[in-house]
């Protein structure tokens, strides 16, 4: 019996000095290779980041606002270039003498104005708008005390 526990203890001596002689140093890439999971981004002086802990991932332009008047006392303030998006075209008149508040586009031929909407009463409407989209209102000649404004509705 205690032979075959010798064997044993023999035995048990071998297999974790050969499994401990199995193990390998741990490999470090230098740092200036990026890996092949990594993401790698350009910064804004132009250089190439890789994203880590130390350097992540910059944020840029979130839930952009922008708002922009139309109409005012009455008078138009010409076209406006939009950034696009879900925008809430708010208008209002004091009297609008039984004539509209017209809501325009420059369409696809790059010089005539399409109507988007058109609007005799107060309100507010919800209004889906291309990037880069150039935008005006008209106002009548006969309406008292108008506005126009639109508003983007940050995603």
């Amino acid at each position: 019996m205690r032979t075959l526990l010798w064997v044993g203890a023999a035995a048990l001596a071998c297999l974790s000095s050969s499994a401990a002689a199995q193990t390998y140093p741990k490999i470090i890439a230098p740092s200036t290779i990026v890996p092949p999971s990594g993401v790698a981004y350009s910064d804004a002086d132009g250089s190439t980041k890789v994203a880590s802990p130390a350097t992540p991932l910059p944020v840029t332009a979130v839930a952009r606002t922008e708002a922009v008047q139309l109409i005012a006392a009455s008078s138009s303030t010409g076209t406006q270039t939009l950034f696009g998006g879900s925008y809430a075209f708010a208008q209002s008149c004091i009297n609008y003498n039984g004539q509209s508040i017209t809501l325009r586009y420059r369409g696809p031929d790059g010089a005539t104005m399409q109507t988007a909407a058109t609007k005799t009463a107060t309100d507010v409407s919800l209004v889906a708008v291309p990037a880069g989209a150039v935008m005006d209102a008209t106002v009548p000649s006969a309406a008292i005390g108008c506005n126009a404004s639109m508003t983007r509705i940050p995603q």
